[in-house]
């Protein structure tokens, strides 16, 4: 008998530790603030929404013991997707994209435990495709391209350290024609080596 008195008492308090409940914060002016589940250990555990004071969704998201997990929504103060970035192992983890106002893709990037990393791509409001830069620690380092909103190339070169160009850069126009050509040193300072007699803009 006692025994089983133990081994029901454990299972209730299993079944405790495992319930999730609900919480909703409110401004001073009756509206929500945040809805969120928590464990009863009071982690923030599951499903969780943030509003703006006039009812505006600003944020939705998940979270996992406390600790942000999987895809997270931010919106601006009207209420349009701004931000979507993807948590694992309690970090920036995967796929970030930053909107334009009209919904089309604004910035592209990859997180590897909290650091941006390979190529980052920029986008034209009208979704053509703006920049390609090279990352390394959350900065620039590397080949980047540049490219009219027509899609022919009109910058071509390296970052070094940030956003700093370094050694050879080329200009192009909007027929794709390669114009200028200049030689930056390691003060981001560029030089012209060589350029065509008339320069398209």
């Amino acid at each position: 008998m006692l025994q089983r008195l133990v081994a029901a008492t454990m299972l209730i308090t299993l079944m405790y530790s495992c319930k999730n409940d609900n919480i909703t914060t409110h401004y001073d002016n009756g509206n929500i603030y945040e809805q969120y589940q928590y464990r009863g250990d009071s982690l923030k555990h599951g499903t969780y929404k943030r509003y703006a004071e006039g009812g505006v969704l600003l944020e939705e998201s998940y979270y996992v013991d406390g600790y942000l997990d999987g895809q997270r929504k931010l919106y601006t103060s009207s209420g349009i997707l701004e931000i979507e970035e993807t948590y694992a192992d309690k970090l920036l983890n995967g796929p970030y994209k930053v909107y334009h106002e009209n919904g089309k893709v604004k910035l592209e990037a990859v997180y590897q435990a909290d650091v941006m990393a390979g190529t980052v791509k920029g986008y034209y409001p009208s979704g053509a495709l703006k920049e390609e830069v090279t990352f390394a620690n959350s900065v620039e380092q590397g080949p980047f391209v540049e490219y009219h909103e027509n899609g022919a190339m009109m910058w071509k070169g390296t970052y070094r350290n940030g956003d700093n160009e370094f050694g050879l850069l080329e200009k192009y126009d909007k027929s794709g024609t390669l114009v200028r050509k200049m030689m930056c040193d390691s003060l981001a300072v560029c030089h012209t080596t060589w350029t065509i007699e008339k320069e398209e803009s």
